[in-house]
C-alpha cells in the first residue's frame, strides 16, 4: 500500500462486477481494495481505515462504528439506489458525503414489475404447471379478469413508479397511487388517481410498492393493512423488503384472502428456506434482480466510479442523501 495515493476500499460480500470502476480508478491512480464479511477485519485495519472513499454493496452494513474509525473518508457510495445500509447522521457528523446511484435501473425495475404483474394477473405459472402434468384447462385455476377491470395501485409515486404506470397505461388499467410526498399535479400528469393509503388498500386488485425502506416505511404493510386488500388480490414488491410483513403476507395467501404476490425483494436476503413465500406456488420469487440488466450493471459502476473521483479531487459529487451541502 502506498501513504500516497489515493483509496477506494469496496465493500462487497456479493461479489458483483466492479471492473468499469477498477479500470476508471486505475486511470486516475486510484488504489482499491476489494473486501468481502469474511476480510473484513483485516483490510479495515490496513487499508480501509485510510481509505478516501468507500462503495458499499447494499449488504454491507455500515454503522457509526465503522465510520467513527474511518481517518481519511471524504465520500462513501451506495452501489444502487437503497442507502438504509449506512448511517446517515454518522456520516454527517464526520463531514462524509453519502451518496447513491438513484436512476441507472429504472427502466429495468418498472420492467420487472410489469413482468411480475402480467405473470400473476394472467395465471401464467399455475397454466404451465398444469399443462406440464397432462391439465389442458383454460379455465382450470384461479379467477382470470379483464386487465381493463383492474385496479392497479402503486405504493409510492417515484421515479419508477411513474415508468411502471405509463407502461401499465397500454393495458388500459385503473391506476391509483398513494405518496404523501407528490404533488396532486403529478398525479394528473400520468392519468394516475390520488388515494389515500386506506383507499389504496382497499381498492387495489394488484398492489405494486415503490417506497424506499425507512423509520417510516418499515413493515408499513402489517397483517392488519394487508387485509384491507380485495379478497383475491396480489401483490408485487420491486423495492425493498422490509416495507411488508412476510410472514402475514404468506398467511393470507394460504387462507386464499390474497392470490398470490410476486417479490424480487426479502427482508433477511437470501430468504432462509422456512420462508413462508418460499414454500408457495403462488408466489413468484426472483432473487432481487429486478435491477439487473447489462446496462444497468455498467451504469452504476460508472456513476459511483465518478462521484468516488469527484470526492478524492474535492469536488462535490452528485446524488448527496445525508444533508451535506
Amino acid at each position: 500500500m502506498k501513504l500516497n495515493r489515493a483509496k477506494v476500499w469496496i465493500l462487497d460480500n456479493e461479489g458483483l462486477t466492479h471492473d468499469k470502476e477498477i479500470v476508471m480508478y486505475e486511470k486516475h491512480d486510484i488504489e482499491y481494495r476489494m473486501t468481502t464479511k469474511k476480510t473484513f477485519e483485516k483490510d479495515l485495519a490496513a487499508f480501509g481505515k485510510y481509505a478516501d472513499a468507500i462503495v458499499a454493496q447494499v449488504g454491507f452494513q455500515c454503522p457509526k462504528e465503522l465510520i467513527d474509525q474511518l481517518e481519511k473518508c471524504k465520500i462513501i457510495c451506495t452501489f444502487g439506489m437503497g442507502f438504509n445500509h449506512v448511517d446517515l447522521n454518522a456520516a454527517k457528523e464526520r463531514n462524509i458525503y453519502v451518496c447513491n446511484v438513484p436512476d441507472y435501473c429504472a427502466e429495468e425495475v418498472s420492467d420487472h414489475t410489469l413482468a411480475l404483474s402480467l405473470t400473476l394477473l394472467r395465471r401464467l405459472f399455475a397454466y404451465n404447471k398444469k399443462v406440464k402434468s397432462g391439465i389442458w384447462d383454460p379455465t382450470d385455476t384461479e379467477p382470470i379478469h379483464r386487465l381493463s377491470e383492474t385496479v392497479v395501485g402503486l405504493l409510492g409515486f417515484g421515479q419508477i413508479a411513474r415508468l411502471a404506470a405509463n407502461k401499465f397505461k397500454a393495458f388500459g388499467v385503473k391506476l391509483i397511487a398513494y405518496d404523501k410526498f407528490v404533488d396532486e399535479a403529478v398525479y394528473s400528469d400520468y392519468g394516475v388517481v390520488s388515494v389515500s393509503l386506506d383507499e389504496l388498500l382497499e381498492q387495489s386488485n394488484l398492489l405494486s410498492l415503490h417506497v424506499p425502506l425507512t423509520e417510516e416505511t418499515k413493515n408499513l404493510l402489517d397483517e392488519e393493512k394487508l387485509r384491507k386488500l380485495p379478497e383475491g388480490a396480489v401483490i408485487v414488491n420491486t423495492c425493498r423488503g422490509g416495507v411488508l410483513d412476510e410472514n402475514a403476507l404468506a398467511k393470507l395467501i394460504k387462507e386464499k384472502h390474497l392470490s398470490g404476490a410476486g417479490i424480487d425483494v426479502f427482508e433477511d436476503e437470501p430468504p432462509q428456506e422456512d420462508n413462508g413465500l418460499i414454500q408457495l406456488e403462488e408466489a413468484i420469487i426472483t432473487p432481487h434482480a429486478a435491477y439487473y440488466s447489462v446496462e444497468a450493471e455498467e451504469q452504476m459502476q460508472v456513476e459511483t466510479a465518478m462521484n468516488v473521483i469527484r470526492a478524492i479531487r474535492n469536488e462535490k459529487p452528485k446524488n448527496i442523501v445525508n444533508g451535506l451541502d
